[in-house]
């Protein structure tokens, strides 16, 4: 029995030793964006530049290693069974999801150099309904995850929308179908807004339905904080700074990185399934 205690004893000190190194070195992460294009293989050499960039400016031992996901059903699955330290999150991904992986904020995007986002919903030019009125199809690249996006929006949840949502990898091309009737209606994020809006195309169609201010993409720490997220933090909010950052920056489609958006936590989707957000 003494023996079995002395082996039971430490097997328990070599998994508490293993448990700690990979909890203190382990800051992967990863990039959640459903909507946007590419693949993971194409994204691969932005995910390295900036997973040896945070290794570095953590002074990390450890290899770090990025992940990319541009689907909703793959990154959750990601998420169970793999769960990173850290990621850059979509809005509507933390929205539907953040209770169900323990995401908290320490950092926010800065995409088009703006600290809050605005969606809007274009319909074309001669459309003279309300937004209620609408139906069909309603696309964009923010609306893969339906429930969210519904609430972020509309504050109603999606079935009892008189259109329905669509997510789609091709906003511009969804702007094209819209012009030509093909569609009700596209959903541009402020970014998106602001390109399209100087461009001939965007003549022909009009605001139907605008947000509010709404956060942009956060950057989250998955799990319990540790020593490690107040100083990522530190090193995400100080690349804006950092000339080594620059080209890093572009490639990763944001202006820096601010402080994590106090109104996050007022966009988590209520616990009943008839609920939107809180308050």
């Amino acid at each position: 029995m003494k023996k079995n205690g002395v082996i039971i004893l430490f097997f328990a000190m070599f998994l508490w030793t293993v448990s700690g190194y990979a909890e203190a070195g382990d800051l992967d992460f990863a990039v959640i964006q459903p909507g946007q294009p590419g693949t993971e293989a194409e994204a691969r050499p932005v995910m390295d530049a900036f997973a040896h960039y945070i290794q570095q400016k953590m002074g990390s031992d450890e290899t770090i290693k990025g992940h990319y996901f541009n689907q909703l059903a793959p990154a959750l699955a990601f998420l169970e069974s793999s769960p990173p330290a850290w990621g850059i999150v979509q809005l509507g991904v933390y929205a539907r999801h953040a209770t169900d992986f323990q995401m908290t904020p320490v950092a926010t995007t800065r995409p088009g150099g703006f600290t809050k986002d605005i969606w809007r919903l274009m319909a074309q030019k001669d459309e003279v309904s309300k937004w209620q009125s609408l139906n069909g199809k309603i696309r964009g690249n923010m609306l893969f995850e339906k429930k969210a996006a519904a609430c972020l929006l509309f504050k109603l949840l999606p079935d009892r929308l008189p259109f329905t949502l669509e997510g789609t990898f091709r906003p511009l091309r969804s702007l094209r179908s819209l012009v030509k009737g093909k569609i009700t209606g596209v959903v541009l994020d402020r970014v998106q807004y602001e390109t399209v809006k100087t461009m001939p195309m965007g003549k022909k169609i009009k605001v139907m339905h605008i947000s509010r201010e709404l956060p942009t993409s956060p950057v989250v720490w998955f799990g319990d904080e540790n020593d490690s997220t107040k100083k990522l933090a530190g090193v995400l909010q100080g690349m804006k700074e950092d000339a080594d950052a620059a080209k890093l920056l572009t490639l990763l489609q944001t202006d820096g990185f601010g402080p994590a958006d106090p109104d996050l936590l007022q966009f988590r989707l209520g616990e009943k399934n008839d609920a939107c957000f809180m308050p």
